[in-house]
């Protein structure tokens, strides 16, 4: 006797099938979505950790900025001054101490017939050097497709520094330290070495920031990797320091003198297309920010009170974030003063995510009446 079969026709087959499609698509679709915005936000992730930590980092730092100067007031002609615009080369000297010391907030530093401006404070508009001085290196344009340089910022302090007696009460292993500069390099001399009995030590710490190029880069990041690095340098207060190369890693010499150049810097900031500095400057009632070229195009003797720097910085993720649509190529930032586009990468490049950072840092040690 045979037994009823039951299966699925023609119709229903063609309807499974379609049902099947229609769900495969949706679930599709939701994976490629969801994993464009995990793209997407690990890329503000990395951003925002880049550009935090980096911030912070110089944000402490250039607070040291004319510690333990004798003059509060600073200026471009500010003996020993915190911000570094001019040189002591060619300066004129001035009497009033003994022996005369040049009126310049860079003392026997930076040496040569050309003052080595390039590793002083720098700002568009002015002549740009070579690596491994300032070299405006920079990822974008004003919004009038005119080229644009970054800036670079040139500071220096006398470190404080606490005795380390190394728990013991022997003297002849006894140190002054004075913390770290911004390469990592302690800043550590024998107390019993010339001139270590003073508490201050007898030298300047003296640290730049700036854009440089990363080798650490994948091959198809658009235009040129930059990152913000610092380079620290340090010389002796004394009129005839004796000069002294000290190697990378070491610790600074009490009486030497490390000239800039030497290495490319520690990066702290990856993945930075623009950076740019101004300087908060107050003449009697009269508070504004100003570049560094504006400030030096003011007349000697004329420019006013140095109080505070402003700090920007266009930033990009490391990793790229797909090709999301609401990344244009063809923003336009305000960074500061400047409104600025990034240069136009190849139509292959990878898309990233980029934010404009700002930090106004009062120089705390600027402050007050201090006389010489």
């Amino acid at each position: 006797m045979l037994k009823n079969q039951a299966g699925l026709t023609l119709i229903e087959l063609m309807i499974s099938l379609a049902l099947g499609l229609v769900i495969s698509a949706a679930a599709i679709m939701l994976f490629l979505t969801a994993q464009r915005s995990y793209t997407l936000q690990q890329g503000m992730t990395d951003l925002q950790d880049n550009a935090n930590f980096g911030l912070n980092y110089i944000t402490r730092d250039i607070r040291l900025t004319n510690l333990n100067a004798s003059v509060s007031e600073i200026n471009d002609q500010t003996s020993y001054g915190g911000v570094i615009l001019t040189s002591s080369v060619n300066a004129t000297k001035d009497g009033s101490y003994t022996p005369a010391r040049p009126l310049s907030n860079l003392f026997r530093t930076i040496v040569g017939n050309s003052a080595g401006v390039n590793f002083l404070s720098r700002s568009n508009g002015m002549s740009a050097g070579t690596a491994p001085a300032w070299t405006g290196a920079s990822n974008v344009i004003t919004d009038s497709d005119g080229s644009l340089l970054s800036d670079q910022l040139t500071i220096q302090y006398r470190p404080q520094y606490i005795l380390d007696d190394k728990g013991s009460t022997a003297t002849s292993d006894d140190e002054w330290v004075g913390g770290y500069d911004c390469e990592g390099r302690e800043l550590r001399f024998k107390a019993e070495d010339p001139g270590g009995g003073l508490p201050f030590g007898q030298q300047m710490v003296v640290q730049r920031y700036f854009l440089r190029s990363d080798a650490s880069a994948a091959s198809n990041e658009p235009n040129t990797p930059l990152a913000l690095a610092c380079e620290a340098g340090f010389y002796a207060i004394a009129e005839t320091p004796t000069v002294t190369k000290v190697e990378g890693g070491a610790p600074c010499s009490a009486l030497g003198t490390r000239l800039f150049g030497s290495t490319s810097g520690q990066i702290i900031m990856k993945r930075v297309d623009y950076f740019r500095v101004l300087l908060g400057v107050q003449s009697g009632a009269n508070y504004r920010y100003i570049s560094f070229k504006d400030y030096m195009d003011i007349a000697a003797g004329s420019r006013p009170r140095i109080l505070s720097v402003q700090l920007g910085a266009l930033v990009r993720s490391a990793q790229p974030a797909g090709n999301d649509a609401i990344i244009d190529n063809n923003q336009i930032f305000q960074v500061l003063d400047q409104s600025i586009k990034v240069k136009t990468p190849t139509a292959s490049a990878p898309k990233y995510v980029r934010q404009v950072v700002v930090q106004n840092i009062a120089l705390r040690n600027t402050f007050g009446e201090r006389g010489k």
